[in-house]
């Protein structure tokens, strides 16, 4: 009895020394690793271009939540050139012989060009965010200095108009207003959303951005055709895709010109107006008692004429009834909006018929500037005179500017 009692003992003592101690943790299993996904099988079709990703902030930084700051009312021309150089596709200072041509003229007088800058630096930066908010390349900003130098009243030879320089077919199917009164290509706020619209979906079509300026520049069916028989990569130094006019290709040299001289203006000796303050533009609705751009200035207390050239879709500054109602204004005029809705106004009277029932035509005339002289729609002035958009007027030649 005691010699069990004996070997009992040491194993009692274990089992106490045993309950006394912390049990082991368990080691959670890791955790499962993503799922393996086959790699896609190549395509035939041409990769269609990757939008840029917006940058993000961690979950953990320590002003994720906050909110964001509004945009300031103002930028500076450092700031405008920043944001455009940043949204550039290619390199800003490549190309070839015809590009350096282009590079040499603009920069070719200096204090010229940096006034010529100054002057549209508003309108440039108001373009720039818009670029920057539908994700496109930077080199759509500078189109409309090579169209018209950021001019909203450009008037081009053969019908093209607007600082975009869009012929009325072009912008109509692009949701571009054209009424007596008011010609939406002379508004920067509806050319740009037409326009920048018009070359998103050339983008998408062809992939890059040398082709969609080209399309844009000489027409997208013919780019097209010239495509189908010639797809090598597009350059305007080297004249590819063969087959378009020469000025199509000096098109994409001056773009790329420009992206070399706003990307590295020391280089060329130039000094852009980078210290320059300039509004940033909002768009507002006018509200329908209002019908004149100088009673919406005086509100806001703006120089007439600034909203004028901002607003150069309404014709002697009258807001025609057909016409859309949204303008351009300064955001710094935030304050004063409210004040708009006191506006009451009578409405102007309609658009007159031309007080000449001829015109003869002189040097430099063109269908669109005698339409756009009598206050007339071009296919009136082209059917009651049985014209075409590509017939040719001659000095002393008499058209009709009324039914017949």
């Amino acid at each position: 009895m005691m010699r069990a009692f004996a070997a009992a003992v040491p194993l009692l003592a274990a089992l106490l020394l045993a309950a006394c101690q912390t049990p082991p943790r368990r080691t959670p299993a890791p955790a499962e690793g993503p799922a393996t996904v086959a790699a896609p099988a190549p395509s035939s079709k041409p990769a269609k271009r990757k939008p840029r990703q917006p940058a993000t902030v961690a979950d953990d930084a320590p002003h994720a939540t906050a909110a964001p700051a509004p945009p300031a009312d103002t930028l500076t021309g450092d700031e405008v050139f920043t944001r455009l150089i940043a949204r550039l596709e290619t390199p800003a200072c490549g190309g070839g012989a015809s590009a350096e041509f282009w590079r040499k003229r603009y920069a070719g007088h200096p204090d010229r060009f940096a006034e010529r800058l100054t002057a549209i630096l508003p309108l440039l930066a108001y373009v720039t965010l818009e670029v920057e908010r539908a994700d496109l390349p930077g080199e759509f900003a500078l189109i409309p200095i090579v169209e018209s130098w950021y001019r909203p009243d450009a008037l081009g030879a053969g019908g093209p108009a607007g600082m975009w320089q869009m012929v009325a077919g072009t912008a109509r199917g692009n949701g571009i207003v054209i009424v007596p009164g008011y010609d939406g290509r002379l508004s920067p706020l509806q050319s740009t959303e037409a326009a920048l619209a018009h070359l998103a979906d050339l983008l998408e079509r062809f992939g890059n951005w040398r082709l969609a300026a080209m399309a844009y520049n000489a027409g997208e069916q013919r780019v097209q055709r010239i495509v189908a028989r010639d797809d090598s990569a597009a350059s305007g130094d080297r004249r590819r895709p063969a087959g378009l006019a020469g000025t199509t290709y000096e098109y994409i040299s001056k773009l790329k010109a420009l992206s070399c001289l706003l990307a590295e203006p020391e280089r060329h000796r130039l000094r852009l107006p980078g210290s320059a303050v300039v509004p940033r533009l909002e768009a507002i609705d006018v509200p329908p008692r209002v019908h004149r751009l100088d009673s919406v200035a005086a509100s806001l207390d703006l120089p007439p004429g600034e909203l004028r050239h901002f607003n150069a879709g309404h014709r002697h500054g009258i807001i025609a009834a057909d016409a859309p109602r949204r303008i351009l204004v300064p955001a710094a005029t935030r304050p004063h909006w409210p004040s708009l809705a006191d506006l009451v106004e009578a409405p102007p009277p309609a658009p007159k018929s031309p007080s000449q029932t001829t015109h003869t035509v002189v040097s430099g005339d063109s269908l669109w500037s005698i339409a756009r002289r009598h206050g007339l729609k071009l296919d009136e002035l082209m059917r009651w005179n049985g014209l075409t958009a590509s017939s040719v007027l001659r000095p002393g030649q008499v058209l009709r500017l009324t039914p017949p």
